[in-house]
């Protein structure tokens, strides 16, 4: 079985806390509480772990 690099599964996560921060702030009438808020910070933090992954481990 093969198996996944990290990097490719925060970068996967990253994009589904953005997902979920986008449907957040849509269904609040278009306004950023600090669930959104909590959402959008840890789809950042899994980015730059992604990235940081994608260039200091190739």
């Amino acid at each position: 079985m093969k198996r996944m690099a990290a990097k490719h599964v925060l970068a996967a996560l990253a994009l589904v806390f953005l997902v979920a921060a986008a449907l957040r702030w849509s269904r609040n009438a278009r306004r950023i509480d600090s669930a959104t808020r909590t959402w959008l910070l840890i789809a950042l933090i899994f980015v730059a772990v992604a990235a940081w992954l994608q260039w200091h481990t190739s």
